[in-house]
């Protein structure tokens, strides 16, 4: 009764620490993973004793893989995927040659200065390369960056976890006396992933087709599937190849989060509530069996190890792996100067040490010691200055801000964000927030009345506001401020009133009135259905207009007239940070320009592959 008592206690402690850290992560710019790491310790057995990993036993570990598993689906299935198109061949070199270098580099650092032995050194370089949803994905909500830098970290983030966790096992098995040969296991990795990622895609076209035939009656199972389906996944690949399973479930993350299915919102707010419950219990978890001397045995060797890779081994591979790539390079450096490590390398570091410990007890200490050091001071030194580095670097985007959440507001952002703006909203209501953060905008909860919170939302670099909200009081208070204190000349306003307008008029406010605008769009449709339908997408001639960012290295440098675009198509506009040019033959087209195609319906698609650089994926 004792013992099932205190897992009462712990699974309890968990609950109160993890919504008293959303509330803290809301109203102070602590990361909430520092709060539960220092929760964890001080819940511990080392502190008040309400949190007692060791009761579980090895049920600990299943559990760990389990979360890990849904937490690392999570950040798959919330990838932007238009921008992740664009910036695939950065993502791609830094989960390969950026991860190689920050293994060696980590090694160095460890051995030389840290006096670890080559093999936990190695260990070392190789538990660090992973940086993680957990840890990525709150500083981006908190730091507002171009859309190719943070398509970049969130790539990063989500698919070198697999790769590491991979690697670890490796070195883990070469450790124990399982030495198979450089090349075996080079195999033996590709093997893995290979087949993790082959059972992923599978397992998100099966959950894809589920959720549309199965589940799209009742939300519940929607929700509850979403849940269930990454787990059955994870355990199926794990089960038939040995450390697959996180392969498996960021392609299945991926898979699914591009796809189209009944209360796909709903069930996904569902499943961010769970994992954001998870995420807690993990690093609680892990936190509680971490001793105080852990953190300290290699004294100011310790921090001087994370400074060399935060400094030095981070940046090296970045910038190297990001050479001519879409990325610019005050976007290189931004990538470069962010890396925080997050829960997969605190539960693999916690797996391989518990392993080790007998064994080599002062090594695995020093080890666990110092990749929990790692995961503090990352998120603590970068959660500090990354704000201050991305107004410095100036990668903060000239984008859209949309002041209100709503359905409106909502399909506006979306649209926006498809065709590669950047997008802000400020929003009140919390729940309305959640919903606009699902589409891929940057959401800041609080009064757009107020100008501290226009401010916080990025207003200084907005090229354009939009108001969406119902009120028109609100709307015009928002609108005047954004006119007259921030001078932001293009200003669009949904006005429900007629009575209003000359309010908005007055203060040089575009307004769309809906009334209005629906007399105005049938007249459109009978008086001139070609034109009309050409811009709607709905053109019963086949003819299409499109938009798509340069990122092709076959493209970008080159004049107009030395391009040979595929189908019948033509390049109307150009839009270059904040400017719109008129293209003509020699126009040399710069990657990350935006392009106004005009064309045959079908020839817009290949023109788009064309200047970005990818084929087209369908799922």
């Amino acid at each position: 009764m004792e013992g099932s008592h205190d897992l009462v206690i712990t699974a309890a402690s968990i609950l109160v620490v993890a919504v008293v850290g959303q509330v803290i992560a809301q109203r102070t710019p602590l990361p909430t993973i520092l709060f539960y790491l220092g929760a964890g310790v001080l819940l511990g057995p080392i502190g008040f004793s309400l949190i007692s990993p060791q009761n579980l036993g090895i049920t600990l570990e299943a559990a760990i893989k389990l979360f890990v598993a849904i937490i690392v689906f999570e950040g798959a299935f919330s990838l932007e995927w238009t921008h992740l198109r664009i910036v695939n061949r950065a993502v791609r070199n830094l989960v390969t040659l950026g991860a190689l270098i920050t293994l060696g580099g980590g090694a160095l650092a460890a051995h030389y200065v840290g006096g670890l032995n080559w093999s936990f050194s190695l260990l070392f370089g190789a538990l660090v390369l992973v940086t993680g949803p957990t840890a990525i994905t709150p500083l981006l909500q908190r730091v507002r960056v171009s859309g190719r830098t943070r398509a970049t970290l969130s790539g990063e983030g989500v698919i070198i976890d697999p790769i590491g966790a991979v690697i670890v096992l490796l070195i883990f098995e070469t450790i124990e006396g399982h030495d198979n040969g450089l090349a075996q296991g080079i195999v033996e990795a590709a093997s893995r992933i290979g087949i993790g990622a082959a059972i992923g895609i599978a397992g998100g076209l099966l959950l894809v087709g589920w959720m549309r035939y199965f589940a799209s009656e009742v939300g519940q199972i929607a929700r509850l599937s979403l849940l269930a389906g990454p787990a059955a996944i994870f355990t199926l690949s794990d089960s038939l190849t040995t450390e697959s399973g996180l392969a498996a479930v960021v392609a299945a993350g991926l898979v699914a989060g591009n796809a189209e299915f009944p209360h796909k919102e709903e069930a996904h707010r569902f499943k961010g509530d769970i994992t954001a419950l998870i995420i807690a219990s993990v690093y609680l978890l892990l936190a509680a069996t971490l001793e105080p001397e852990d953190l300290t045995r290699l004294g100011w060797r310790g921090p001087a190890v994370v400074l060399l890779m935060m400094v030095v081994a981070r940046p090296i591979g970045v910038l190297i792996s990001t050479w001519r790539s879409p990325l610019s390079m005050r976007e290189r450096v931004f990538v470069a100067a962010i890396g925080p490590r997050g829960v997969v390398a605190a539960s693999l570091a916690t797996f391989v040490t518990i392993t080790l410990r007998e064994e080599h007890p002062s090594e695995s200490a020093a080890l666990l010691g110092l990749v929990f050091l790692t995961i503090a001071m990352t998120i603590a030194v970068q959660a500090t200055y990354a704000n201050w580095i991305a107004t410095r670097l100036g990668v903060r985007p000239m984008g859209v801000l949309i002041v209100g959440a709503g359905r409106v507001g909502r399909m506006l952002a979306e649209r926006l964000i498809s065709t590669g703006e950047d997008v802000s909203m400020v929003e009140l209501d919390t729940e309305k927030a959640e919903l606009a953060r699902k589409v891929g905008a940057s959401v800041i909860v609080g009064d757009a009345t107020n100008a501290a919170t226009l401010e916080k939302a990025g207003i200084r670099n907005a090229h354009t506001v939009v108001a969406t909200t119902r009120s028109d009081k609100d709307n015009l208070l928002a609108c005047q401020i954004a006119r007259t204190r921030y001078g932001r000349e293009h200003v669009v306003s949904r006005v429900t009133d007629p009575d209003s307008l000359p309010g908005f008029e007055e203060l040089g406010i575009r307004v769309m009135n809906p009334a209005a605008a629906t007399a105005t769009i049938l007249s459109n449709l009978v008086r001139r259905p070609s034109i009309f339908g050409l811009l709607t997408g709905s053109a019963a001639n086949d003819a299409d207009i499109a938009e798509v960012v340069v990122a092709s290295e076959d493209v970008a440098g080159k004049p107009l007239k030395e391009l040979t675009i595929p189908g019948d198509c033509l390049v109307m506009l150009i839009r270059r940070e904040g400017r719109r040019m008129i293209p003509h033959g020699g126009s040399i087209l710069l990657p990350g320009d935006v392009l106004t195609i005009v064309g045959t319906d079908g020839a817009t698609d290949k023109a788009r592959e064309y200047f970005a650089g990818y084929q087209s994926i369908e799922w």
